[in-house]
């Protein structure tokens, strides 16, 4: 039940990630171009921490299988969260390319 409980603070941490990714969207809207991100940047940035996430969640996975003193809690945290992100990062991608393809598909 304990995993349970903390999985509820990731869930209100991620919705408040997305909240703050928003913000930033419309915030650097308002700047000027200068100081505006690529989406090639935005998109290397996502795919760097979705990778960071993925390779914690592998080293505490080892470290527990190893025997080390490792909380079982942090462990099943991490893996949900890195889930989580490959999860949102697949749905990315798909609705991307059926964006692409829906474009594609349009008669000039």
């Amino acid at each position: 039940m304990n995993v349970i409980n903390a999985i509820s603070p990731f869930q209100v941490q991620n919705t408040q990630n997305t909240q703050n990714a928003t913000n930033q969207v419309n915030n650097s809207q308002k700047t000027d171009s200068s100081n505006q991100t690529s989406f090639s940047e935005l998109l290397k940035n996502s795919i760097s921490s979705l990778n960071e996430s993925q390779v914690a969640s592998d080293n505490m996975t080892n470290a527990l299988a190893a025997g080390k003193d490792v909380n079982l809690d942090e462990v099943m945290i991490a893996a949900q969260k890195a889930s989580i992100s490959l999860t949102a990062a697949t749905e990315f991608r798909n609705k991307a390319v059926e964006a692409y393809q829906e474009i594609m598909r349009m008669q000039m």
